[in-house]
């Protein structure tokens, strides 16, 4: 069975491409409208793990994100 991936965006998106950097080419992907429908498909168990920006090289770090992780007590992992 293939890892499942959520990630926000689409196929083509930097969060594909990471997904596919960090865990290769044999995943399958959860795509995601927003990071909170990615993070409820952690939750509700759709996907094994997620993709998520928590930093930006303009506009630093991406304060809604952090407060996902923390409501939803997610970990990074890698």
């Amino acid at each position: 069975m293939k890892t499942k991936i959520a990630i926000q965006g689409i196929k083509g998106s930097n969060h594909y491409q990471v997904a596919l950097d960090y865990f290769g080419a044999d995943i399958a992907l959860e795509d995601c409208a927003s990071f909170d429908a990615l993070v409820h498909s952690l939750v509700d168990q759709r996907a094994d793990y997620g993709v998520m920006a928590i930093e930006n090289s303009i506009a630093g770090s991406i304060i809604p994100n952090y407060a996902l992780m923390d409501k939803y007590q997610l970990s990074i992992v890698g």
